[in-house]
Order: C-alpha cells, then sequence, then structure tokens
C-alpha cells in the first residue's frame, strides 16, 4: 500500500462503520472507487493526452457546468436561479473564447479610418543585425 492509502486507515476505523459493516455495503464503497473513480478519472487523463492543450482547457472548464445540468436531468436535483445563471454564464464565456476571431483586411481597416502598417521586407535583415552595420 502507498503511504497515502495508510494516512486515510485512521479516517475509515472512525466514519466507515456503515461502509463495513456488510459485504454489500464494502462492495457498492469498492464499485464507487472502482468505476466511478478511478476508471473515470484514468479514461479522463487519456483523453486530455490526445487532444491540444486548448481543447482540454475548454472541456476541464465547461465539466463542472455539464455534471449541473447532468444532476438535473439524470438525478432531479434543484438547481437555483443563481445555479442557471452561473451554467449560462460559463457556456456563454467559453463560447466567445473558442470562436475565432475574424481578422479585417486592410480594406476594411482604411473604411474605418484606422492605419495600416505597411508589409515588412522579408528580403532585409532584422533590424541590429550585423548584416545591416557591416554595410
Amino acid at each position: 500500500m502507498r503511504p497515502r492509502v495508510l494516512l486515510l486507515l485512521p479516517v475509515l476505523a472512525l466514519t466507515g462503520a456503515p461502509l463495513t459493516a456488510s459485504w454489500s455495503n464494502a462492495a457498492v464503497g469498492l464499485y464507487m472507487a472502482v468505476v466511478p473513480m478511478f476508471a473515470g478519472y484514468v479514461l479522463f487523463g487519456w483523453g486530455l493526452a490526445r487532444v491540444p492543450a486548448s481543447t482540454a482547457t475548454t472541456l476541464s472548464l465547461l465539466e463542472p457546468a455539464v455534471a449541473a445540468v447532468l444532476a438535473v436531468l439524470i438525478v432531479g436535483e434543484h438547481l437555483p436561479a443563481t445555479g442557471w445563471t452561473g451554467v449560462a454564464l460559463v457556456v456563454a464565456c467559453l463560447g466567445v473564447l473558442t470562436t475565432p476571431a475574424r481578422r479585417s483586411s486592410p480594406r476594411r481597416a482604411r473604411a474605418a479610418g484606422g492605419a495600416v502598417a505597411p508589409a515588412a521586407d522579408i528580403h532585409a535583415p532584422p533590424i541590429g543585425s550585423r548584416a545591416e552595420s557591416s554595410g
């Protein structure tokens, strides 16, 4: 056993009487530890390792909102108005963050009164380079 597990044994001795009272209770506890917790986190980590960091971040931020909606739909939990507002804000903010930015063309920038910087000369040496100072 790992040392962290040993640190939790006193907690089990003090609060785990219902869990250790019968084999069926222990089986439910073992099931809850293995299926939703262990397998869930292993699969979650496996999936995060196979997607880009931006996608992983978006999915991780969306997880509490999805959990709240699933609790309402599956378990029958009641979510107050502030909870629904929070879910809506999370979804709206993630929608804004994941929407690709529109790039304005130089023609649109001029029409809007903005200044357009000239295109850089790709053949010119960088400023402060040796080729510029030796010539």
